[in-house]
């Protein structure tokens, strides 16, 4: 079954067999690939009355740092992981909405979602923000991170004329981060830095 959309109750289902298999009962959304499933869902004959699901910031450079595409569900649209079993399923692909159970977005059940946002700049007026739970929770979830990027498995790998540094998750199949390396003016790196770059990743070890 593929992602489906109850307009007159706004409740969006997301099944199981929509995501991909990790390991174990543990599933990965690509929240990129889900937001646009919804936007084929909105341009259809049935969608096209409704008000929208979603916004999408999408991926930006800066200084040669990619920062993560951002999709919020809005307009009082809700999500639902299915079927309501003991499974788990990692969001990928950007930062979200989707699992905030606390404003309604997230419709829980026994299905454990887990979110991979990265903070990165908030801007936190008085009064607002992450509560306390919730900005520990982050917290964890962003130190974990970090610490599989210094300690997993890495790589260099070339892809056409590009080298992209791969590190991956615990199981060692799954990347957890592919990054295009690039020298301080932007450029894609040369070989021999890449050679270079290898040594001194194996010396590190």
């Amino acid at each position: 079954m593929a992602i489906s959309i109850d307009w007159p109750t706004k409740v969006i289902t997301i099944n199981q067999s929509d995501c991909t298999l990790i390991s174990g009962t543990l599933y990965e959304l690509d929240t990129d690939t889900f937001r646009l499933a919804l936007k084929a869902l909105e341009d259809d004959e049935e969608g096209m009355p409704w008000l929208r699901t979603h916004k999408h910031n999408t991926e930006v450079t800066i200084a040669g740092v990619t920062y993560a595409r951002f999709v919020e569900i809005i307009n009082g649209y809700s999500v639902t992981f299915s079927p309501n079993s003991q499974w788990s399923v990692k969001l990928t692909g950007s930062n979200n909405n989707i699992w905030d159970v606390e404003n309604g977005i997230l419709n829980q059940n026994q299905v454990q979602v887990i979110p991979t946002n990265s903070a990165g700049l908030i801007t936190i007026s008085t009064g607002s923000g992450l509560s306390t739970a919730e900005h520990d929770k982050l917290m964890a979830l962003e130190t974990e991170y970090l610490e599989k990027i210094i300690k997993n498995k890495r790589e260099l790998k070339k892809n056409g004329s590009v080298w992209e540094l791969v590190v991956y998750d615990d199981n060692g199949t799954t990347e957890l981060l592919n990054k295009e390396l690039k020298d301080k003016d932007g450029n894609n790196i040369t070989d021999l830095a890449a050679g270079t770059l290898a040594k001194e990743m194996a010396n590190s070890v």
